[in-house]
């Protein structure tokens, strides 16, 4: 498993969202400063509101940015059938209506998917989603061994993940 490539892939990714949302930004910011979006009275908020979305982009950019450099920091361990999961562990779980998901523990990118990862790793893993230690299903699977059955609660539903393999 040629994790080096995956991490690539996800910080190429987590790239992809830096240049999504400085575009989205530099538009917001327009919007922010444009003489037409000057209030007219008391009630009209458009560049007020404007600028609140533009400091909360402006938040998520840097945290993107934050992410990427503590992925490229990021030390990659290999993992034995004998080792609970933690830090950089690919794990396949199977939930209880017998899906197979593939998660990828990372300090950060939660939620980042790559779609065909089997390119990257030459297996038949097909998709991968990074998981966090901060997450719920993170928090549930962190120091667990394969065979190891976890559950979370989702609203009103307990969901239950049964650990196939780690690596």
């Amino acid at each position: 498993m040629d994790k080096r490539a995956l991490l690539t892939a996800v910080i190429y990714e987590l790239e992809s969202k830096v240049t999504t949302l400085v575009s989205a930004m530099e538009q917001t910011v327009d919007a922010a400063t444009n003489e037409e979006t000057v209030p007219e009275h008391k009630y009209d908020t458009l560049a007020l509101e404007a600028s609140y979305l533009a400091h909360g982009q402006a938040m998520r950019l840097e945290q993107i940015k934050n992410d990427i450099a503590t992925l490229k920091r990021t030390t990659l361990r290999e993992f034995s059938e004998q080792d609970s999961v933690g830090l950089t562990a690919l794990v396949c779980v199977e939930n209880d209506d017998e899906q197979i998901a593939w998660y990828w523990m990372l300090p950060c990118g939660g939620g980042v998917t790559i779609k065909d990862a089997r390119v990257l790793t030459n297996s038949g893993l097909a998709e991968l989603t990074v998981l966090t230690p901060h997450s719920p299903l993170g928090k549930a699977l962190l120091g667990q061994y394969e065979d190891d059955e976890v559950s979370l609660a989702i609203r009103d539903s307990v969901q239950h993940y049964a650990i196939i393999s780690i690596q």
